[in-house]
């Protein structure tokens, strides 16, 4: 009977302990939303919901911190949605990081393994490939954190340099570093510096503005021709920001679907050990439009379904080609141009 009662105490001792972690851990959540969260007010409201789940003991039943994390995410996105918000589980979370700045690059620990695991990856530099008329094509998966990926994206960028044409493919591009964004972009303007996007930061009411750079290094694709940017509804996030932006200086022509609709940059927050809250802090305002692309994403300027993307965009390019092409290739040219076309 001892050891039962023993036992069960032992029990009973955990169920609190655990009980006044997730209490602890939602206190923490809360504070963030409120104090970091882009709309104070919106903040507010998911701080209160998450609140009220607690003493309603809603998260009583989650019975592992990923389950925790789960509920905790259904909680906020009912109370707001928005597609950057989310806790994840993450074993050993690091502790909390400033946010990233256009002047400020990432902890020399952080840099090492990014390092690593962007070579690993190609610093999501998928394919560069000469198609047929001399028009370059780019299969972009991420905009890697441009302190380490700069190199990779010149080497892209002078491969297609002298390609009559181009097309970025984003359809897999879930996003990234908006200083990444803004060196890719400068490769397309030429010789002028042209006022990309800002970043407003509501906690520290702290805005960053992003610039192109006609004195990025390698050779410059030049301004004036033609490219196609393809894209999904799974182009998100900083992909979003690179076709937003372009396309309102009516840089490029958007072929595929319309875009995910997020267009709130986040940073990082450990609210438990295994736990991060990953809360959007910022809003992204184009110097044209005043606005963004949140919930609406990019909409493209032809619309198609994104596994016809590419097709299109290459009969597109291939037709302008054709104007200025040596009469010995139009007939070749000619003829893949109704073979695209017929694909379609």
């Amino acid at each position: 009977m001892r050891k039962f009662l023993l036992a069960a105490v032992m029990i009973f001792s955990a169920i609190t302990a655990r009980a006044a972690d997730k209490a602890a851990t939602v206190d923490l959540l809360a504070q963030r939303l409120s104090d970091k969260y882009i709309y104070a007010d919106e903040g507010g409201k998911m701080a209160a919901a998450v609140r009220d789940h607690l003493r309603k003991g809603d998260y009583d039943k989650a019975s592992t911190d990923a389950e925790f994390a789960e509920l905790l995410t259904a909680h906020i996105q009912a109370a707001h949605p928005d597609k950057h918000l989310s806790v994840r589980f993450v074993p050993n979370a690091l502790p909390d990081r400033p946010r990233p700045s256009p002047t400020q690059g990432m902890p020399a620990e952080m840099r090492q393994r990014m390092t690593e695991f962007g070579k690993y990856m190609n610093f999501s530099f998928e394919k560069v490939e000469r198609l047929h008329g001399n028009i370059m094509y780019l299969k972009l998966n991420g905009f890697f954190e441009a302190d380490i990926a700069k190199a990779a994206a010149t080497a892209a960028m002078n491969l297609s340099a002298n390609g009559n044409a181009m097309i970025i493919d984003l359809r897999d591009n879930h996003g990234g570093d908006p200083r990444m964004v803004a060196h890719l972009a400068s490769y397309l303007l030429g010789d002028k510096k042209i006022h990309l996007s800002d970043i407003y930061y509501r906690a520290d009411n702290e805005t960053n503005s992003f610039w192109s750079d006609p004195a990025v290094p390698g050779a410059h694709f030049g301004a004036d021709k033609p490219v196609y940017v393809l894209t999904s509804g799974e182009t998100f996030s900083a992909a979003e920001d690179f076709t937003y932006n372009l396309q309102a200086i009516k840089r490029i022509t958007v072929v595929g679907e319309t875009t995910g609709g997020g267009a709130h940059p986040i940073q990082p927050f450990r609210i438990d050990t295994n736990l991060i809250a990953v809360i959007p802090v910022g809003r992204s305002i184009n110097p044209i439009t005043k606005g963004d692309w949140e919930g609406s994403g990019v909409k493209p300027d032809v619309a198609i379904a994104s596994d016809k993307a590419l097709v299109k965009a290459n009969a597109l390019a291939l037709r302008q080609v054709l104007q200025n092409v040596d009469p010995r290739e139009r007939s070749v040219l000619e003829k893949k141009l109704a073979e695209l076309e017929a694909a379609l």
